[in-house]
């Protein structure tokens, strides 16, 4: 006999938790289906970065997209912590771009009056300044940029509160069940085809991660570009008190501190299919870009080492809203800023499932850029 739900939701990851607590705040039956296990795939690998202003050079809707997510996330922290009463670590301390050659120091000062220019709140440091703040950086820094607004979060907490949110607000979390393919009547979502039976729903939303464009059942050309990056990731532990009080982040590596004395080193990029072992190059990589901000790591002991795939998109843009199934929402290729981005993508896609509108900063990022063009209609026509 079929399961019945309003919504379901495939993939238990932060974005499918982040738009399924949203879902069921609003009173919805609410079902996630999680192929393995809730949370444990990219958003517990991830080090939790909230840096949109160190990610991007140069503004673009995706960047805005990001300083917005940025800009609730503090209230969502706050908000989240009360729904559950779970503890979530969040760092407020900042973030810091070091440059560690010439080359780089012209860089970071043009990012700088970039950014100053366009409103961003940044501050240039010279090489005494940037030591007085974090005296373990190298001493063959030229100089640096802070940025007091890019922040962290121990995103493992994040997924364990979404996860208790969600129970707590009716909804149903299934482990071990894989979505095979949606099911449709006439043209429209009925419900999926999954390992464990058929759950019936009027509304699917895709938060697969990258394997959104797998999902079986609808039109070839409306599936998502959607393909797997690897990223290694380590963490080295000292004791109890971490030895960066910000985020370090450069082109080549960022250092994480956590509150717990643990200091994550990130991520290496790799093109891998869906291979996420840890090898020992991307290891040897992450410890020689490590080393070149901060050599006094190298007595540090080694704490553990991890890997995940990052969802990414043809475009390198995240994917959200309706497809062109009726019924089906997409919410993926987040990259690496599916931490960042979780609520305001809960929002986002509860505003569209709910209310059939589409906030006009979600708009570059709908499914139908994809799309080719139909019989006699030009891309020009299909984009307005």
């Amino acid at each position: 006999m079929a399961q019945r739900s309003d919504i379901v939701v495939i993939g238990g990851g932060i974005i499918g938790l982040a738009v399924a607590r949203r879902l069921c705040l609003a009173g919805n039956a609410v079902t996630v289906l999680e192929r393995h296990r809730t949370g444990r795939g990219a958003s517990w690998a991830a080090a939790g970065m909230l840096a949109p202003h160190c990610e991007f050079d140069e503004p673009d809707p995706y960047f805005e997209l990001c300083r917005t997510g940025l800009a609730r996330y503090a209230g969502f922290i706050e908000t989240l912590r009360e729904e559950t009463g779970c503890p979530i670590e969040y760092n407020a301390a900042g973030a810091m771009l070091p440059a560690l050659s010439d080359r780089g120091q012209a860089q970071l000062e043009t990012r700088y009056e970039r950014h100053r220019c366009d409103g961003v709140p940044v501050e240039r440091l010279n090489v005494r300044e940037a030591r007085r703040l974090e005296p373990n950086l190298t001493n063959g820094i030229r100089m640096a940029l802070r940025y007091p607004d890019d922040h962290q979060v121990e995103n493992r907490d994040v997924v364990t509160a979404l996860a208790q949110s969600v129970q707590r607000g009716g909804g149903v979390i299934r482990e071990g069940v894989a979505a095979r393919k949606i099911l449709l009547e006439g043209h429209r979502v009925s419900g999926v085809d999954t390992s464990e039976g058929i759950w019936k729903a009027h509304t699917v939303v895709n938060a697969m991660g990258c394997r959104a464009r797998y999902l079986d059942g609808i039109a070839p050309t409306d599936r998502i570009p959607v393909r797997p990056v690897r990223g290694q990731i380590l963490a080295l532990k000292a004791g109890t008190a971490p030895p960066f009080h910000h985020t370090i982040y450069t082109s080549g590596a960022y250092l994480v501190p956590r509150s717990d004395g643990r200091l994550i080193i990130g991520a290496t990029v790799e093109e891998t299919g869906f291979r996420d072992e840890v090898t020992l190059g991307g290891v040897m990589q992450l410890f020689r870009d490590a080393l070149e901000l901060a050599p006094g790591l190298k007595s540090w002991a080694l704490d553990s080492t991890w890997s995940g795939l990052r969802p990414v998109t043809r475009d390198g843009w995240p994917v959200l809203g309706a497809t062109g199934t009726p019924g089906l929402f997409a919410a993926t290729g987040h990259g690496r800023n599916g931490i960042l981005l979780a609520p305001l993508t809960g929002d986002l896609l509860a505003e569209t499932i709910l209310h059939d509108r589409v906030p006009s900063i979600m708009r570059p990022f709908l499914p139908d850029r994809f799309y080719p063009a139909r019989d006699g209609e030009t891309s020009d026509e299909r984009d307005r």
